[in-house]
């Protein structure tokens, strides 16, 4: 890896230096009421204060409601029952669940030293970390998965190795550069979870993503991967917090995929069809 890493963090979309200045320079003094109730939630504060940071993601991940005072609390649990917050969660639990079947079935199967396993960006590698307990509680041994994790932040790289430690993730190798930078990743990888970054790039950097994915994967390796439809309240929400987000239907992240040659490309939604997984095998 360059000692060097270029790039830009996608997720990071807030422009404004203050969001309640930005909101009376748009005209929108009636949404200032709402921004200062909705910062004692600490998903909401989260959100508003860094955009679609990796804390906010994990916040969701882990639906553990938290905040300032009673109230907080009860925004933040009120936040968390949203019909898009609970398909922001689905993202999660479906790429725990993939790796869970993945490495269950290539050990069963053997014939392979290694079954390599990464996240790209990884944050808080919340996903791979339940997989692999898991797969403990399964009796399902681990001697032969190595865990990867891939981001630009060299911050949430240090965290992420504290909570793959702290949770026995082990070996779990930190790579850091940017996802659409193909010397950032290792040689090779089997199943790759890509979950929260499709949302934040166009249609040509996804393409290119999707080739670098491609590449990386070893034959016979999965690709697992997220895009969000449209909703007009969350789509309100995000556009407070200075989320823009780019929305994909499942036709369109087929479309993308299938511009590269992998060999079953197939998606699936969660029950509010807000969020699709997009599943392909190389």
């Amino acid at each position: 890896m360059p000692a060097t890493v270029t790039g830009r963090l996608h997720n990071r979309t807030r422009r404004s230096r203050s969001i309640p200045l930005s909101l009376l320079r748009r005209g929108r003094v009636f949404d200032l009421p709402l921004y200062g109730i909705l910062r004692l939630s600490d998903l909401a504060r989260e959100g508003l204060d860094r955009s679609g940071s990796y804390r906010f993601a994990d916040h969701i991940y882990r639906s553990e409601p938290s905040g300032r005072f009673v109230i907080g609390r009860w925004i933040d649990a009120l936040l968390l029952s949203l019909p898009a917050t609970r398909s922001f969660r689905f993202r999660y639990v479906a790429a725990r669940d993939e790796i869970v079947a993945f490495v269950t079935d290539r050990v069963a199967t053997g014939g392979q030293l290694s079954i390599d396993v990464l996240s790209a960006p990884c944050g808080l590698p919340r996903e791979l970390a339940d997989a692999a307990q898991a797969l403990r509680d399964a009796n399902v041994p681990l001697d032969r998965v190595r865990f990867h994790g891939l981001d630009l932040d060299t911050g949430v790289l240090r965290e992420a190795e504290a909570f793959a430690s702290g949770r026995g993730l082990h070996p779990f190798a930190a790579h850091r550069g940017d996802a659409l930078d193909r010397a950032s990743y290792p040689a090779c990888a089997d199943l790759i979870t890509c979950t929260g970054l499709a949302e934040f790039v166009s249609d040509a950097e996804l393409e290119r993503l999707y080739g670098i994915f491609y590449d990386v994967l070893t034959p016979g390796g999965i690709l697992l991967t997220s895009g969000m439809q449209r909703r007009r309240f969350s789509d309100y929400l995000l556009q407070l917090a200075e989320m823009p987000t780019q929305y994909r239907t499942p036709a369109d992240l087929l479309r993308l995929a299938r511009r590269l040659p992998f060999s079953e490309t197939t998606t699936y939604s969660d029950p509010n069809g807000i969020q699709t997984m997009l599943r392909a095998r190389k």
